[in-house]
């Protein structure tokens, strides 16, 4: 297996971002804006948010992770913000803590913006010794690390995952099967043949007689 990548549900999503609801309010800590980092913290930041009745919701955009489970070098903040930040409490949130870059890079970057107070949430976190997020919905060990594949993220993992092992036209099955052997993907999961269909209707990946091929 060259790595594990997990398909993560939405009530996954649901249990964790609830924790961090739970840990924020038996905290002193009451946001008055929530930041989400884009892209994977903007679903999370959103019921954040809701949980917490916070209508100032705002966005960043940091790129760090390139093709699927490959670091693309340092962590670089692309999206900025327009509006002020002063005398505001600020919480940030992404869906993952790993290297914790992207975090530290827009903790303090929104720090430069004149808050009086910054926290940071992540679904979940990668245990770290350089960082960890004030809240978090779960820890997990290194020794236990996997790719997470969110539901916002299934038609780009899965693709980039495939590319890896697709190297003579395969039908479907074969295809869920190098997954779960190269990846331990669980792909009853998800509709791989409406996910493959569209892959064609956008032309990304071909179909010759039931067998698809880059």
């Amino acid at each position: 297996m060259e790595f594990k990548a997990t398909i993560v549900s939405w009530n996954d999503i649901e249990r964790w971002t609830i924790a961090i609801k739970k840990k924020i309010l038996a905290s002193d800590f009451r946001p008055d804006v929530i930041i989400g980092i884009a892209r994977g913290g903007l679903v999370p930041a959103r019921l954040i948010s809701d949980y917490l009745f916070i209508k100032e919701m705002l966005s960043i955009r940091t790129e760090h992770w390139g093709i699927t489970a490959n670091i693309d070098g340092e962590a670089v903040l692309k999206d900025k913000l327009s509006s002020t930040l002063e005398n505001k409490k600020v919480l940030i949130v992404d869906d993952i803590t790993d290297t914790g870059q992207s975090m530290k890079l827009s903790r303090d970057y929104v720090k430069s913006l004149g808050p009086v107070d910054v926290k940071t949430a992540t679904m979940l976190h990668i245990e770290n010794p350089s960082y960890k997020p004030d809240f978090f919905g779960e820890d997990i060990r290194r020794d236990k690390w996997s790719w997470f594949i969110f539901p916002w993220n299934i038609y780009e993992d899965v693709y980039n995952l495939s590319k890896n092992i697709i190297d003579a036209p395969m039908g479907i099955n074969i295809i869920e099967q190098k997954l779960r052997e190269n990846y331990g993907l669980e792909t009853e999961k998800i509709n791989l043949n409406e996910i493959f269909k569209d892959y064609v209707e956008m032309k990304i990946i071909r179909n010759d007689s039931g067998k698809y091929y880059l």
